[in-house]
């Protein structure tokens, strides 16, 4: 008898998978090729932005040599890998060229330049905040000798205090252009930042450290 009941059994879930699968059938057929398609399109997006990553990372690189070796048509191509929308490439050539205009600035003129190319990178929020924040140091350390103290410390203050990661480099930037116009209230408060900061590397520390003595000595005939 148990063999009987188990046929009829048997027969009743044919039967249930049968009248299922003519009421589902298709529509799990339509399921299965959208995930399919699904999944042959996201590789396809891959294999595209790996070739796209690629080929942006060849062009950055040989236009990096070509800089190297003197090559006129190098700021072209990183112009042009610049102009692209998204990616890291065109991010780090935009960073090249900003430290371009910077090496090559012969005047007032080409110094702002390089100050603005540094600090439209500091302002582009689809960048990394700590790429930002490195922009905004390279501009500001541009200013250092030549611009008002004013446009480094807006630059550098925000960034000089608690753990901001470039911390240190804000505080030497602030303590030398401080120096240079006249401000040694903030040279020396900047300064001892440095030194009190356990985690200030060694070679920064003995530079403030000679700095402050510099500041302390106050200028000629005179005392801060």
């Amino acid at each position: 008898m148990s063999d009987v009941f188990r046929e009829v059994d048997e027969e009743i879930r044919r039967d249930k998978a049968t009248e299922f699968w003519k009421k589902h059938g298709t529509k799990l057929v339509a399921a299965a090729l959208l995930v399919v398609a699904a999944v042959g399109g996201w590789r396809y997006y891959e294999h595209r932005t790996f070739q796209q990553s690629a080929a942006a990372g060849a062009t950055f690189e040989q236009a990096i040599a070509d800089a190297g070796a003197g090559k006129g048509d190098a700021l072209a191509a990183l112009g042009a890998l610049a102009e692209q929308k998204s990616g890291t490439y065109p991010a780090l050539a935009r960073f090249r060229l900003a430290t371009e205009l910077a090496r090559t600035a012969k005047d007032d003129a080409g110094l702002a330049n390089a100050v603005s190319a540094f600090d439209a990178l500091s302002k582009d929020q689809a960048l990394p905040v700590e790429w930002r924040e490195l922009a905004q140091v390279r501009a500001a350390l541009l200013l250092v000798d030549k611009g008002p103290f004013e446009e480094v410390e807006k630059r550098l203050g925000p960034l000089s205090g608690g753990t901001q990661i470039y911390r240190h480099s804000a505080r030497e930037g602030i303590a030398i252009a401080a120096y240079g116009a006249g401000r040694y209230d903030k040279a020396l408060d900047a300064l001892q930042a440095i030194i009190l900061d356990s985690e200030a590397p060694q070679g920064l520390r003995q530079r403030a450290e000679l700095l402050l003595a510099v500041v302390r000595s106050g200028p000629v005939g005179g005392k801060p």
